[in-house]
């Protein structure tokens, strides 16, 4: 099937803030989602924009507004948050508190398609993602103003930059992390009242920003149920139900964290993160508390027209298993100015069942302090964890010329003066950044996976790496479908020559061998009967990396298995990166 072709649009997203606040009540939902439209339609028409000749979508508590590109965006951003700030004051003025609107808007420009289904492509993706920037929800909330306007960065330099009409000295930038993207954006509050004095904020006003404590019979009934409920998989359940579009916060209890969830914005299947929460909740405890949350549920999806959503979702959505694996992964690539320092990015899952989690975090370290930034990570997601039942399992995503780290000497709680050795608590497995930048290697890596799944036998393994020891070179050895791994007789090259014979660990990659390993000093009949001894079990080479934990965490110092390399790499957990290499061979 042919892909519609692209168009150029103006993107706009709006939200309610605070729009499932318990006040709440059915009619001022209702009052709500026709007054948005309104607010909107008078809006664009104040600006000179025929709404109904806009692409919309909604949203449930926001929606999505396609501007055709004919449209000067500078007029746009010029006139826009005004009118809107003028219809929402006029549609507040006849409504009771609870019915009351403000909004989150979010502006964003460029190439888009339509599918069967709507309107797709990175930058809609990006325009939803602005939204939820948590410093433009909190800013709003301390403010008396009535429409916070996020513009993206392209947004704000290649349009509001250039016309001083739009008062581009009066945004500041913000620092936005949500799921995937870690970037920064404009903010601008609109209709602050200029009279009222400021005060510094306190924390209890935070507290009444997310959830103020209406005296509704409905609220207080919620309230007491959620705070007789501890789970051990609350992480787990607050990841769930925000589709890893966040990292997840340690919450002291469940009531806690569905506070913080309440004022967290709908995804595109309209049903709050705070509603899917306690229908997560619900499956969790079961019993008569499970009956009065399954009940709340039903009733705020029906105010929300989303029943038919819900219960679709119930009929594919897996369960939690009874036990849990995490990953913690941490991608590691070489400056490209300076050779004694590195980017280290990191991706923490704290729900098995949601890949990939949001991007952790960014950080630009020097080689010899790698290990101790790992251990600050790692520290953190242990803090996260505290309450989980459930097995960790490390990757370290490297860059070629630093797969020669010895990670599996490395240690964490180094600043308590005793630190502790990663593979006592952890499986560590090392992966392939090389391949992971090489998309084009991706499909044959996937089949030789499939394949070791269905038939792990050791046997499978090629014990040859060296290519002046065939007759043929090694990539044609290993393009044979049988072989799912390659035993190296000697550690890789940091940097392969150019123009060179085929060298073995570009050559595995590109067949797709998930499972690559070596050693840095062993003979090669000893690295054979190793590696021949640690996936000779009933699971075959399946058994590989935690055989390999089993073994080091059991051997005589000397022992060969303590500098064993297992390079496991599972196409299934796949990350979106921002820097493609140019040249994934070079890495």
């Amino acid at each position: 099937m042919s892909l519609a072709p692209t168009e150029h649009r103006t993107i706009v997203t709006v939200d309610v803030a605070d729009f499932t606040n318990p006040s709440r009540r059915t009619a001022h939902m209702a009052d709500l989602h026709d007054g948005l439209y309104d607010v909107l339609r008078r809006a664009f028409s104040g600006v000179g924009v025929d709404f109904d000749r806009c692409e919309t979508e909604d949203r449930g508590d926001g929606a999505l507004i396609l501007v055709p590109a004919v449209f000067p965006k500078s007029e746009l951003a010029d006139k826009l948050p005004g009118r809107l700030v003028a219809e929402i004051r006029r549609y507040n003025s006849t409504r009771v508190d609870a019915a009351k609107i403000k909004l989150r808007v979010a502006v964003h420009s460029g190439d888009i398609r339509k599918n069967t289904h709507g309107w797709v492509g990175i930058p809609v993706n990006l325009a939803f993602r602005l939204l939820d920037a948590q410093e433009a929800k909190l800013a709003l909330r301390r403010s008396d103003g009535v429409v916070a306007m996020i513009a993206s960065d392209h947004f704000y330099s290649e349009v509001i930059l250039q016309d001083p009409g739009t008062a581009p000295e009066s945004y500041r930038r913000i620092d936005v992390t949500i799921k995937t993207f870690t970037g920064h954006a404009w903010l601008r509050l609109h209709g602050e009242d200029a009279v009222v004095s400021r005060r510094p904020p306190t924390a209890e006003d935070d507290d009444l920003g997310v959830l103020p404590l209406a005296p509704e019979d409905e609220f207080k009934e919620l309230h007491g149920w959620l705070v007789t409920i501890e789970t051990p998989r609350l992480p787990m359940l607050v990841s769930r139900a925000t589709g890893s579009t966040m990292p997840v916060p340690r919450f002291d209890s469940v009531w806690d964290a569905f506070v913080h969830l309440s004022d967290v914005n709908a995804g595109p299947d309209g049903i709050p993160p705070a509603v899917l929460f306690v229908e997560l909740l619900a499956d969790e405890v079961g019993g008569e508390t499970a009956a009065h949350l399954t009940n709340w549920v039903e009733q705020s999806v029906r105010k929300l027209r989303r029943t038919r959503v819900l219960d679709e979702q119930r009929e594919v959505r897996p369960p939690i298993q009874s036990e849990p694996h995490l990953h913690l992964m941490f991608a590691i690539e070489l400056d490209s100015i300076d050779s004694d320092r590195c980017i280290l990015s990191f991706w923490r899952q704290d729900d098995p069942l949601e890949w990939p989690p949001p991007r952790g975090g960014v950080r630009e370290v020097g080689i010899d302090d790698l290990e101790y930034q790992v251990d600050e990570v790692i520290i953190e997601a242990e803090g996260v964890w505290s309450d989980l039942a459930a097995s960790v399992t490390l990757e370290f995503l490297m860059a070629r010329p630093l797969l020669q780290l010895p990670i599996y000497s490395w240690c964490k709680e180094h600043r308590s003066g005793d630190p502790r050795p990663l593979v006592y608590d952890y499986t560590v497995a090392l992966r392939s950044l090389e391949r992971m930048h090489a998309k084009y290697w991706h499909r044959a890596w996937r089949v030789r996976w499939d394949s070791m799944l269905e038939n792990p036998a050791p046997d499978r393994i090629h014990p040859i790496g060296a290519a002046s020891t065939r007759e043929n070179p090694i990539d044609a050895v290993l393009s044979d479908s049988r072989w799912i791994g390659l035993v190296m007789d000697e550690p890789p090259l940091a940097r392969p020559e150019p123009h060179a014979a085929p060298e073995a660990l570009t050559a595995a990659l590109r067949a797709g061998l998930p499972v690559i390993l070596w050693h840095p000093t062993a003979r090669p009949e000893d690295l054979h009967a190793l590696v021949g001894r640690l996936a000779g079990g009933h699971g075959g080479v399946l058994d590989l990396p935690e055989q390999r934990r089993a073994a080091h965490l059991s051997a005589d110092v000397g022992d060969l298995v303590r500098d064993l390399v297992v390079l496991w790499d599972d196409p299934n957990r796949t990350l979106v990166l921002d820097q493609q290499s140019s040249n994934p061979a070079g890495q």
